[in-house]
């Protein structure tokens, strides 16, 4: 049975019996073997909370990515059609749906959404959501993702009505707790969901190096004990395991320093502007280094929405797509400290700057005085890797022109050991990894599920509605 045929039919209502008085219902609508997408649904006789609303990355994206063009108007009428909107009644903007579709129905239920981190594959969709339902996210997730859409990064269907959350929101019978955990971007936190016949902790996104690991161990601390804990479990994805230290941010800054200074010209660079804190020091660093960081028109103006200091891009004279061309007029109307630099000036001393690179404009690589055998440092911007769709062109565009690939990045998610040690003493009742392609690698001395598509199940793993 293909994928799309063995889930929901399109567009019809998922799910099945409803939890009975206290008893409390979670079902999983993404992350299923894939990184991202993550969506999970927890509901009682009372309410209803959905942890997160991602977008498919990776090979899940490639129904709407790349060379296809989205329908206007029709995003998540085509998403719900080919199973990659889930079938959930009283979720979605009734105006984004037929007159007909039995998800218009209005649940009596109070229900409201938590963003754990403002990465795609985690909010992508609360634009598609009812406006009627509140969303929940830390106060630094709400700020990036307002300054993403300043920039002209745009969500699907509206701007994500974000509100922020201090520590805990009351949905009906089910309490929601913010925890903050480390990862590569501003504002991550897990969630602790009391219900009234459990508890169900949710990672969102971790790590356990950065910063030392400081928030995330408070989380794990925080969540000893759960009835249910869901964890992702992106690194074990890939072959093989890593193994090893994890480079630093101080690492990072040192393979991009040594790449700089082996190269007497131009350099290049890909680091994910979302990673806020490493933008801004590569943009220190590269001053210490003697070279000025230049930034694509549109991630310019989000950074400088985010407070960052020493910001410049390119003025008129470098072609760019209307997307960065507009984040340029919306940061200079806006009066932020932007500066802006010229081909012309980057031409007469190419040793001078640092680019970062547009990976939705490839061709635009061939207006830069850049030399074969110049580095492209790779600090986990895009695109992020070989799982990407874009990767392999992106990769042929460098081998064209004679560029090197200088790996520099360190990952925002658990290592496999760290995974390990964290479930193996997380005391919780039931595992349930989630994000990532191979969740049965993940091991513990107790209970481990692996969901299936729309199930429900109870906070001790048993399926429920047989």
């Amino acid at each position: 049975m293909s994928a799309i045929a063995g889930r929901a039919t399109a567009g019809r209502a998922s799910g099945g019996a409803e939890p009975g008085a206290g008893q409390t219902s979670v079902r999983f609508y993404g992350g299923l073997r894939e990184i991202g997408a993550s969506k999970i649904l927890v509901s009682t006789a009372r309410a209803r909370v959905l942890l997160d609303i991602g977008l498919p990355m990776g090979e899940g994206s490639e129904l709407f990515g790349g060379v296809v063009h989205e329908r206007p108007g029709r995003e998540l009428s085509d998403r719900l059609r080919v199973n990659q909107a889930p079938g959930i009644p009283g979720l979605w903007d009734p105006a984004l749906l037929p007159e007909q579709s039995p998800l218009r129905a209005r649940d009596p239920r109070p229900t409201a959404l938590f963003i754990s981190h403002a990465h795609l594959d985690h909010i992508g969709m609360a634009g598609l959501v009812d406006p009627g339902i509140a969303q929940w996210a830390s106060g630094e997730t709400v700020r990036l993702s307002r300054a993403s859409v300043f920039a002209g990064y745009h969500y699907l269907g509206r701007e994500p009505q974000l509100q922020a959350i201090d520590s805990t929101v009351q949905v009906g019978d089910l309490r929601v707790e913010a925890v903050p955990v480390d990862h590569d971007v501003p504002g991550a936190c897990g969630f602790i969901v009391h219900a009234p016949d459990g508890v169900l902790a949710y990672t969102g996104d971790l790590n356990f190096h950065r910063h030392g690991g400081r928030n995330s161990l408070a989380f794990a601390q925080r969540v000893h004990g759960a009835s249910m804990l869901v964890t992702e479990t992106t690194m074990l994805s890939f072959e093989p395991l890593a193994t090893g230290p994890v480079r630093t941010e101080d690492d990072v800054l040192s393979i991009a320093g040594q790449a700089c200074a082996r190269t007497p010209g131009l350099a290049l660079v890909s680091v994910y502007e979302r990673d806020v804190e490493r933008c801004s020091a590569l943009i220190g660093a590269a001053r210490r280094w003697g070279r000025t960081m230049v930034w694509p028109g549109a991630v310019a103006a989000f950074l400088a929405a985010m407070g960052v200091e020493g910001v410049v891009t390119w003025d008129r004279t470098r072609p760019q797509t209307a997307l960065q061309c507009a984040g340029l007029d919306a940061a200079l109307a806006a009066g932020l400290t932007v500066q802006t630099v010229g081909l012309s000036e980057v031409a007469s001393d190419p040793g001078g700057y640092l680019v970062q690179l547009d990976a939705r404009d490839m061709p635009a690589m061939l207006d830069l005085p850049v030399e074969p055998g110049a580095p492209w440092i790779h600090a986990q911007g895009e695109p992020l890797g070989p799982f990407m769709p874009d990767w392999a062109p992106f990769q042929a565009w460098l081998s064209a022109l004679g560029l090197v690939r200088v790996d520099a990045g360190s990952t925002g998610h658990a290592t496999a050991g760290d995974l390990t040690d964290f479930v193996a003493h997380s005391g919780a009742g039931v595992v349930v990894p989630l994000h990532g392609r191979h969740p049965e690698r993940l091991r513990r001395p107790g209970p481990i599920l692996l969901p299936e598509y729309g199930r429900a199940y109870a906070l001790d793993g048993s399926v429920l509605g047989r």
